[in-house]
């Protein structure tokens, strides 16, 4: 009888597929650093753009001649942090978690519509997301103070 070596490569194929799959893209894997560092600010900053239409009374309230600007600038950072949480990219591939302070708020992140997107792109959209979200905490922080 002869040595049938057919379960012998089914067996290595099998293994050779699965570590292959183990194995993450480093580009994919920067993109996710960035989206984490990014989720963290976010996390810090959303508490703050939840108080800001009580500044703004507090703001208006004390009649100071830069009140209007002021305002206009904590509205504009409202906008830019809630377009900015709209636009949040999910890492395809990546866990992520995310701690949202709104009771009952629902976000919507875009990762299913750019799964396919190259890695190095991905990499370049997850590093202008942190960059994005690091210009509003310090603006935010400008204003507030």
């Amino acid at each position: 009888m002869k040595p049938s070596f057919a379960p012998v490569l089914l067996l290595t194929a099998c293994l050779s597929a699965c570590s292959s799959s183990d194995k993450k893209d480093p580009l994919m894997e920067e993109a996710a650093g960035y989206h984490q560092q990014a989720t963290e600010i976010q996390e810090t900053v959303e508490p703050k753009i939840e108080q800001i239409d009580s500044l703004k009374k507090v703001i208006l309230a004390q009649k100071l001649p830069d009140a209007p600007a002021r305002v206009a600038t904590l509205d504009s950072l409202k906008t830019a942090f809630e377009e900015w949480e709209e636009n949040l990219v999910e890492v395809p591939g990546m866990p992520h978690e995310h701690h949202h302070h709104g009771e009952g708020e629902h976000h919507h992140h875009h990762d299913a519509t750019l799964k396919d997107l190259p890695a190095d792109q991905m990499r370049d959209l997850q590093r202008e997301t942190l960059n994005n979200i690091r210009q509003i905490e310090a603006r935010l922080t400008a204003v507030m103070k």
